[in-house]
């Protein structure tokens, strides 16, 4: 008789912690009712007899898909309680703001109760058009969303080919929650505290949510489509915490489309999205604090939020049905799962398989025991399913367990699967098999990055075969022809970059030969161009090709005044006359008063 091991596998979620001893995966709630508490502090000095200062932030709102209930609104200084007035500010945000006659340190609380819902809604599609007065504010570049940089405008060009809303929605939120890598560990403080804009974002590919929404509105913007960036508190699988997402502007529908690129969720967010407020850019979302010159206040307001879950309810949109499978390891084996859309309504659903980790080799591998090697490998972990109403369609995920076993041995886990649903659950069984040396090879994704003078195109390779694969790259167009080879290791995902200098907008036909596949992409990018202003004497400026502002520069603005006085005598004339008029207007008026 085989002896049992059993291998306790821990969930490797962006989200995943407990309540009530179970585990919440986020995109799976879809009602809320909790308690949240935001809060923070600061020092004022300096403040004289009769002064004050003012301290604003941004409080609990109302919209849509979530109701308020506030339960308190106070700042406390010196034993001291002080209530708030409320302003809302352009974009209908509400703010509290205190009025602080004294000096010393304080703190504050808003406390709320709040019931969300996470209105999933039947968005009709419809092609790019004109938008709406009150969204055009929401389409123009902000500080930190260049959307109309050639960094971001090239990939929106060779990512976003359709005009369709639907379509090029759902490929920004999955090509940014792709791209951009979550910061961890100490580049998560450092990404926190910096919110980095879109082209940033694009050149480091690394950040937290402000990162990704930034991208994900750069994105959207540049190809026209209004999007608000959304301030507020989310729960991350492990702890609530602030967040921002994106909301797009639905023209046809008149209304605002929430999105989530940093959980992968398009068209929808998930109800454990508490919102606190939308602009056009996230840098307007800061508190704020006025005082007179001789006082200083310095204030923290980014501390954790509490936040405590009185009651929830999943997703009912779709059914999940997992089988127990058992799994052969050192070779690839397909786990078939049967998911149905249980709505009346078209739907793309979010599916992701959650398995061990730590000690990632790449992204979608799963890891068990100490060593890096005892891993169990996923293809595609997650994946989006578009479903007509009431279909039901069997998706295949592929599993490689890379595990030492011997035929004494098996280990026996469960995976997890999770879409806009409650959590489905199949055990896995996991035997010694034979070595297989058939494998698959991805190009995950092919992204033109444009930067000064400089084209680099990027591609994102993943060898899942058992040995080392080579791949060949050409890049051919007018001016260039690049060729060359890259080794990629088994079971690892290796980012190649292909750079051009002094490029030009030409098309570049790219061809990439994988053990398994060619692929095939004409990329065009976007170029900066030099325009020829005309002025009293020609001016050359660099500007975008969508350019915010064309502006005209005078190089000769002292000399004008007095060339054109010589160019046109009559005016002076006229000067003349008028100042005679004024002198005899003063001089009777003088006499009027005092004869």
């Amino acid at each position: 008789m085989r002896k049992i091991v059993f291998a306790l596998l821990l969930l490797l979620l962006l989200c995943g912690a407990a309540y009530a001893e179970e585990l919440i995966y986020p995109t799976t709630v879809g009602t809320l009712n909790a308690q949240a508490r935001m809060y923070g502090n600061g020092t004022i000095s300096g403040l004289e007899k009769n002064e004050q200062a003012k301290f604003q932030t941004l409080t609990f709102q109302e919209s849509e898909f979530q109701k308020v209930q506030i339960v308190k609104e106070a700042l406390y200084i010196n034993g001291d309680t002080i209530y708030p007035s409320h302003i809302v500010d352009e974009f209908g945000n509400k703010y509290v703001v205190f009025n602080i006659p004294q000096n010393g340190d304080f703190n504050y609380e808003l406390i709320a109760d709040i019931q969300n819902n996470s209105l999933i809604r039947d968005a009709r599609d419809y092609n790019l058009g004109a938008v709406a007065k009150e969204a055009q504010m929401y389409l123009l570049p902000s500080e930190k969303i260049e959307s109309n940089s050639v960094e971001i405008t090239t990939v929106e060009k060779n990512k976003l080919y359709s005009n369709s809303f639907s379509d090029s929605l759902n490929k920004t939120i999955i090509w940014v929650n792709d791209y951009v890598e979550y910061a961890q560990g100490k580049d998560f403080t450092k990404y926190y505290l910096l919110q980095k804009s879109a082209m940033e974002t694009l050149l480091d590919k690394k950040g937290v949510c402000d990162e990704f929404s930034n991208l994900a509105a750069g994105l959207l913007r540049a190809k026209g489509f209004a999007t608000k960036i959304v301030t507020g508190i989310t729960y991350d699988g492990k702890e609530w915490g602030n967040h921002a997402w994106i909301e797009v502007y639905h023209d046809k529908m008149g209304t605002w489309i929430p999105s989530d690129p940093t959980f992968r969720e398009s068209g929808f967010v998930d109800a454990m999205h508490i919102k606190i407020g939308s602009f056009t850019d996230v840098s307007l979302s800061l508190a704020k604090a006025f005082f007179p010159k001789n006082a200083s206040v310095t204030f923290y307001t980014q501390t954790l939020p509490d936040v405590k879950i009185i009651s929830k309810e999943y997703f009912d949109d779709v059914k999940v049905d997992a089988p127990e499978t058992e799994l052969k390891t050192m070779q690839w084996n397909d786990v078939n799962v049967k998911i149905t859309n249980l709505t009346n309504r078209p739907m793309i659903f979010p599916l992701k398989i959650q398995t061990s980790t730590s000690n990632n080799k790449i992204d979608t591998v799963a890891c068990v025991g100490d060593k890096a090697n005892q891993c169990l490998i996923v293809e595609e972990a997650k994946q989006s399913i578009t479903l007509a109403p009431r279909e039901t369609r069997t998706v295949t995920f592929w599993l490689y367990p890379n595990i030492s076993l011997d035929a004494q041995h098996y280990i026996q886990t469960t995976l997890t699967y999770y879409s806009l649903s409650k959590p489905a659950t199949a055990i896995v069984k996991i035997i010694k098999g034979t070595y297989g040396t058939t494998g698959k090879f991805l190009i995950n994704d092919v992204t033109p990055i444009a930067h000064d003078k400089q084209l680099t195109i990027q591609i994102q390779a993943t060898n899942f075969f058992p040995q080392d694969k080579k791949i060949s790259i050409r890049i051919k167009s007018d001016s260039v022809d690049i060729n060359g080879e890259e080794t990629i290791a088994s079971f690892t995902s290796k980012t190649i970059n292909r750079e051009i200098d002094d490029y030009n907008d030409d098309a570049y036909y790219l061809e990439i030969t994988t053990p398994t596949s060619i692929l095939t992409q004409t990329i065009v990018p976007e170029k900066q161009e030099i325009t020829v202003v005309p002025t009293d004497q020609n001016v050359i400026q660099v500007i975008d090709k969508k350019p915010i502002l064309n502006q005209i520069i005078d190089v000769n603005k002292e000399d004008n005044l007095a060339n054109q006085l010589v160019a046109n005598p009559i005016i002076i004339i006229i000067i003349m006359l008028a100042g005679v008029a004024v002198m005899l207007f003063i001089l009777f008026w003088v006499n009027k008063r005092y004869v």
